[in-house]
């Protein structure tokens, strides 16, 4: 087995292990209600996987399962993305702006989508393909936005890298980002082949499980007040104020 067939097969397998075991976590810490998306999201993708494994190749069912797999993971993506976000961003009436602002674009993207597809006079196959193909750079796009919209968040208010919803947006911002960057590269600069943009597609992917491994396999940091004032009620209060705030910030 070659080299390049070696790494391949490592890139497909490895986002499969990272993916399920994040699942896994995700409900065993009972965080399935506060990220539904991003759980159906991480159980898909490798399950569509592993159903690929057994599946001969080329064939109808296997472009169909891919295919129809492929575009049901952009809509789940795109829809992480809008999930996730409100958990961190905080109460302010620039926020309800910031996210109108995202589903306009969104919207517009969608539309624009929409209409190359229907002008576009090919079979319905190809149709089919392109519409997949203009959904998933749509949904980068807006993934890219979000990762945007968050940096400046962060920077703007002060908030925590910590909490699981910055590690599901920046997951799929650098792995949206890579992937444009690497299509405009082979798409109409030329400079990369598709062998290599097909690795690199994949590399930016194992990168975004990486990251979303680190934020829901890691153990969580336990915080405890060293100390509680006997009698000053006031003082007590505000201890246990501070402590529930820092709580919910790592959160």
């Amino acid at each position: 087995m070659s080299s390049v067939r070696v790494l391949t097969t490592t890139l497909w397998v490895v986002p499969m292990v990272l993916q399920s075991a994040i699942a896994v976590a995700i409900a065993q810490r009972k965080l399935v209600k506060a990220f539904p998306v991003f759980f159906c999201y991480t159980v898909l993708v490798p399950s569509r996987d592993v159903a690929l494994l057994f599946l001969r190749y080329p064939g109808n069912t296997y472009a169909y399962v891919y295919w129809w797999g492929d575009a049901l993971a952009v809509a789940l993506g795109l829809g992480v993305a809008f999930e996730a976000l409100p958990h961190i961003l905080p109460s302010h009436p620039l926020t309800a702006v910031v996210l109108k602002s995202v589903w306009i674009v969104g919207a517009l993207a969608a539309a624009t989508a929409i209409l190359l597809w229907v002008s576009t006079p090919v079979g319905l196959a190809d149709r089919g393909f392109d519409w997949v193909v203009l959904l998933e750079r749509s949904a980068r796009f807006l993934q890219v936005c979000m990762l945007l919209v968050l940096m400046v968040f962060m920077s703007r208010f002060g908030l925590t890298w910590e909490h699981y919803a910055v590690g599901v947006i920046s997951g799929f911002g650098i792995y949206s980002a890579i992937d444009l960057a690497a299509l405009e590269l082979r798409g109409h600069l030329y400079i990369v082949t598709d062998a290599t943009f097909v690795l690199v597609k994949s590399g930016a992917y194992n990168l975004a499980c990486f990251v979303w491994a680190f934020y829901f396999l890691r153990p969580r940091r336990k915080e405890y007040i060293g100390q509680l004032p006997n009698t000053n009620l006031a003082e007590w209060s505000k201890v246990v104020s501070e402590s529930i705030e820092q709580w919910r910030r790592r959160s």
